[in-house]
């Protein structure tokens, strides 16, 4: 009588090998349960409802999706106007930090709705301001730098600002629509700024501005000259000034 010939039992190296994927497997997906602060996204996005604002506020609407979906589960992102009185009156449209899912204890369906319900809320509060219609004339874009530096104080991870704007600065001090912005009136501006304490310590956060807008190109990059010379007084890293939202990671 022949003997079938059996398959010998795979070797105890192969086993090993197999189990230390398999748990290397699941360890990463635990790992989606323990956040590391150092690590996540702290996102502060400031949106310009004055009057100039108005014909760009759809294209705002598209760029805060596309920022919303860049957001990874302990992400960390909250809103702001800016307005005539930007710090002053500064109140959050939204202050939202994306759960965690926790592969071992968590439903990913209940946990996927609980997240589809809090960017629904997030959506609604945006579309509340973006569809405002107040007659705002003035928008101070420099103190939302300011609010960032308060907002940013002792938060750790990757840290990030976007500003939504025309980046026409209207205040009590600066016009840029009516001044004509040289280099001494820079050079004046950033002066009496510091003197005033109003130049804040963004180092390390990256700053995206979008809905950059002038009525020529001449006033376009004398502004941008601007803000260019602000933003680098501050410390903190432009990624992009443009009429659009270019490059956000």
């Amino acid at each position: 009588m022949m003997l079938k010939h059996k398959r010998p039992f795979p070797p105890f190296r192969f086993l090993h090998t197999l189990l230390a994927s398999a748990l290397i497997v699941l360890a990463s997906m635990q790992g989606c349960s323990h956040v590391d602060t150092a690590e996540r996204r702290v996102v502060m996005l400031f949106v310009d409802i004055s009057l100039s604002s108005l014909p760009e506020r759809e294209n705002y609407k598209h760029y805060i999706e596309k920022i919303v979906a860049k957001l990874q589960p302990g992400d960390v992102i909250a809103g702001g106007k800016i307005i005539d009185l930007t710090i002053a009156d500064f109140t959050p449209i939204f202050y939202v930090e994306l759960p965690a899912f926790d592969f071992w204890s968590d439903n990913l369906t209940l946990h996927k709705k609980l997240v589809e319900k809090i960017t629904s809320q997030l959506y609604a509060s945006i579309d509340s301001v973006l569809q405002s219609r107040g007659k705002i004339e003035k928008s101070e874009i420099i103190n939302s730098f300011l609010v960032c530096e308060q907002f940013m104080r002792n938060k750790t991870g990757k840290k990030s600002m976007v500003v939504l704007s025309d980046m026409m600065e209207c205040s009590s001090e600066l016009n840029f629509e009516k001044d004509e912005l040289t280099a001494d009136y820079i050079n004046r501006a950033i002066e009496s700024l510091r003197a005033k304490g109003r130049i804040p310590s963004l180092r390390n956060v990256d700053i995206w501005i979008a809905g950059a807008y002038a009525s020529s190109t001449e006033k376009y990059f004398a502004v941008q000259g601007f803000w260019n010379r602000y933003l680098n007084e501050t410390g903190a890293n432009c990624r992009s000034y443009s009429h659009t939202l270019l490059d956000f990671e």
